[in-house]
C-alpha cells in the first residue's frame, strides 16, 4: 500500500468527519478525484443512529468501494453530554465504539472489525503500550498497510521515539505517519523546524515511510466581518516542510476546511455565510440578518442569494470551474430552492471547493475537466 515499490496514487489524505457536510462534500466530488483521495475518517455515530453499521453505510455512500483510513472518534465517546452527566452512553453506538477500543488481547476487538471492513486501512491505537507490539502485529497482518497518528501536541518526544524503536525492532514496512498538530494559526512557523527534527531523526530507525502532516486553521469567529479572506496555514506549513524533507515522500493532509472543535449552535440562527476555498486561502460573503433574533420570513434565503450574488462577482470566481459546490452557489443566487439554504449545506459546499482544490494544488483548476464526472 505505502511501500516506495506500490503504486501509490493518492495525493491527499484529509481527516474527514462522519458529519454530514464532510460526508455530502465527499460524496459529491466527481469520481476520477475521489479515487486519488484517501480519507482519514475517524468512526462515530451517524447522525442519530443506533448502531455502528449505519456509519459504514455512509461512508460507503461517500466513496463506493474506494479504500479508507479507519481510526475511532475518542472526543464522541469522552464529550458526550448524557455521559458526563449521568454516566450512561444514550444510544447504542457508543458502547459498539467503546468495545473497539478495549485494549484486550492486543486491542482484538479492533483488529477483528477491521478484518471484516474490508476497505479501511487501520489506524494503530497508541494509548495502551503494554499492548502495542501486539496490536501491530495484528494489524500488520491484514496486508493493507498500517498507519499511525502522532498528536504532536499531546504526545511525548519519549513515547514517540519508545513507538519509532519498536516499529524499527519489529521490521514493519508498508507505512504512512500521519504528524496531526491540530489547530494552529499565524503561528504556524513555529511547527516547522521541531517537526523537521523530529522527521529526520526518524530517518535514522526507519528506513522508509510516508509523512503527512496535518493540522486546521479554519477561523472560529466571523462577526462584523461582511466579506475577508483567512490564509490556509496549514497548506503554507505543509509547503515549507515539503521542500525540506528530502528522506520521506510527503502526502498533504488538513481537517478538510472544518474545525476540529464544532461550535455549538447558541441562541440565535447563525448568520448566512458562504466560503470560496482558493489554494492558499478561503474567500468569504456574509449577511447579517435585520433582528439576529428573530429573523423575517424568507430573510435567510434571500440573505443567502445575495451572498452567493457577491461571491460570483468577485476576481477569484471562476465560471469553468464546474463542481457540486459552484453549480450550488450559482442555484443560490437565483433563489432556488434546491440552493444553499443552511449553514450545513453552506459548509458541506465549502468542504467540496476545499477537497478539490487541494487535492489540485498543483494543477491549472480551469483546465480540468469536471463535466462528465458530476450529478446534480
Amino acid at each position: 500500500m505505502f511501500n516506495h515499490d506500490d503504486n501509490f496514487q493518492y495525493d491527499y489524505a484529509p481527516i474527514l468527519s462522519l458529519s454530514p457536510s464532510e460526508m455530502m462534500a465527499l460524496e459529491q466530488l466527481p469520481g476520477k478525484d475521489k479515487d486519488n483521495i484517501l480519507p482519514v475518517i475517524p468512526l462515530k455515530g451517524w447522525a442519530s443512529s443506533q448502531q455502528l453499521e449505519n456509519s459504514l453505510l455512509r461512508i460507503e455512500k461517500s466513496i463506493d468501494d474506494r479504500k479508507w483510513i479507519a481510526s475511532i472518534d475518542k472526543d464522541y465517546l469522552l464529550n458526550n453530554k448524557t455521559f458526563l452527566f449521568t454516566g450512561k452512553y444514550p444510544r447504542e453506538v457508543f458502547y459498539q465504539l467503546k468495545e473497539l477500543l478495549q485494549p484486550t488481547n492486543g486491542y482484538d476487538n479492533w483488529y477483528k472489525f477491521l478484518v471484516k471492513t474490508i476497505h479501511a486501512i487501520p489506524v494503530v491505537n497508541l494509548e495502551e503500550s503494554s499492548v502495542l507490539e501486539l496490536q501491530i502485529k495484528k494489524l500488520y497482518s491484514l496486508d493493507r498497510g498500517i498507519v499511525f497518528i502522532f498528536d504532536l501536541k499531546n504526545m511525548t518526544l519519549s513515547y514517540y521515539h519508545d513507538v519509532i524503536h519498536l516499529i524499527s525492532k519489529m521490521g514493519i514496512q508498508d507505512l504512512l505517519f500521519i504528524y496531526d498538530i491540530g489547530t494552529i494559526n499565524g503561528d504556524y512557523n513555529n511547527y516547522y523546524q521541531p517537526i523537521l527534527n523530529l522527521i529526520n531523526k526518524t530517518k535514522e530507525k526507519i528506513p522508509f515511510v510516508r509523512v503527512a502532516i496535518s493540522g486546521t486553521s479554519f477561523p472560529f469567529n466571523f462577526a462584523g466581518y461582511h466579506r475577508g479572506e483567512n490564509p490556509i496555514f496549514e497548506r503554507l506549513l505543509f509547503n515549507k516542510l515539503k521542500q525540506n524533507i528530502t528522506s520521506y515522500p510527503t502526502i498533504y493532509s488538513d481537517r478538510g476546511s472544518a474545525r476540529i472543535e464544532k461550535q455549538s449552535g447558541g441562541g440565535n440562527l447563525p448568520p448566512p455565510r458562504i466560503d470560496y476555498a482558493l489554494k492558499n486561502d478561503w474567500r468569504f460573503i456574509r449577511h447579517e440578518f435585520y433582528d439576529p433574533k428573530s429573523p423575517g420570513e424568507g430573510e435567510k434565503e434571500e440573505l443567502y442569494s445575495l451572498c452567493a450574488k457577491e461571491i460570483m462577482e468577485q476576481e477569484y470566481w471562476s465560471e469553468n470551474l464546474h463542481l457540486w459546490g459552484t453549480q450550488m452557489i450559482e442555484l443560490t443566487s437565483k433563489g432556488d430552492k434546491f440552493g444553499i439554504n443552511s449553514a450545513q449545506k453552506a459548509t458541506a459546499v465549502r468542504i467540496n471547493l476545499h477537497l478539490y482544490t487541494q487535492l489540485h494544488y498543483n494543477d491549472e483548476l480551469e483546465s480540468i475537466d469536471t463535466d462528465e464526472e458530476w450529478e446534480d
